[in-house]
């Protein structure tokens, strides 16, 4: 892992790098019955962290085997998704601003906690209803990545009815706006000869 480190440091990596038993056992379980033991936990303090730990990754990927991320917020996920053997992303720690709450829509980082997003979504006479049960834990991030519902999903859907638009860093290190597309709209991104 040394070239890793190297190479995020390199790159100007602004966050923390953690690959201390101690936080490499708190990390090697979520809420689920799966146990992994990461060989380091990471702690991005923005997008430009996030690119350029993907493109760390990418770089010694040749040099060590089975380099790869799993991106990680409130660890609530019930399916293991949120452990891995290799790097954990947290953005919990810093990436997790409440941006923008209007009475009809809302922008977020990812490591919000959703029982501050409902505070701030309340405010203004607004709701997220697709909450979990876990909703006092679990973050906005998890809760895109899972397409969480809950109690109020049978009348209102599951997450991804309430997602219009996603920014995402893809494994080429650069971030790529989602959001619905027509179908004219759709076949030409699909001819592009790029991640977008």
């Amino acid at each position: 892992m040394d070239s890793f480190y190297r190479s995020l440091k390199q790159k100007g990596f602004e966050g923390d790098i953690d690959n201390t038993d101690a936080t490499r056992q708190n990390y090697s379980h979520d809420a689920s019955l799966f146990e992994l033991v990461p060989q380091v936990v990471v702690f991005p303090k923005n997008i430009a962290d996030i690119q350029r730990l993907v493109l760390a990754v990418n770089e010694c990927r040749g040099d060590i085997p089975g380099l790869s991320i799993t991106a990680r917020s409130g660890g609530t996920d019930m399916s293991g998704a949120a452990i891995n053997e290799s790097i954990i992303m947290d953005v919990n720690r810093y990436i997790n601003k409440v941006e923008n709450v209007t009475h009809n829509s809302a922008q977020t980082q990812p490591g919000v906690f959703y029982r501050d997003f409902e505070k701030a979504t309340l405010a203004q006479g607004a709701l997220l209803p697709s909450f979990p049960a876990s909703r006092e834990i679990c973050t906005i991030g998890g809760m895109v990545a899972n397409n969480s519902g809950g109690e109020k999903s049978l009348e209102y859907g599951k997450t991804e009815n309430f997602v219009t638009e996603l920014d995402v860093v893809l494994a080429d290190g650069k971030t790529y706006k989602f959001s619905a597309l027509k179908k004219d709209e759709l076949e030409a991104k699909m001819a592009q000869k790029n991640f977008e």
